[in-house]
């Protein structure tokens, strides 16, 4: 159940989120511009996009806040929802890449 020498724990938590048929690359863009315009990085951790079919599209967020966290996304163009996941879900995830 490893996925890297940090834990959820103490890292941050991964969350699943989902975003309108057809619009992650869109969605992801708007995500990083404004990671880097408001200087958001303390907040969202890593952005990690699935690459298996079944995941097209959602994309893995490692988050240390989520209240402050889904506020953002909710002003991010193509958002639809963000779900906790717990570490053995996360982990999975991650292993199918």
């Amino acid at each position: 159940m490893e996925t890297s020498n940090q834990t959820p724990a103490t890292s941050g938590q991964w969350c699943l989120v989902t975003v309108r048929q057809w619009k992650r690359e869109a969605f992801l863009k708007y995500l990083e511009n404004d990671i880097e315009g408001k200087k958001l990085h303390e907040i969202f951790l890593e952005v990690v996009e699935p690459e298996d079919a079944v995941y097209e599209n959602m994309l893995l967020l490692r988050i240390s806040n989520y209240p402050e966290a889904r506020g953002h996304l909710k002003q991010v163009e193509n958002f639809q929802d963000i779900q906790r996941l717990k570490p053995n879900e996360a982990s999975r995830m991650l292993g199918k890449q």
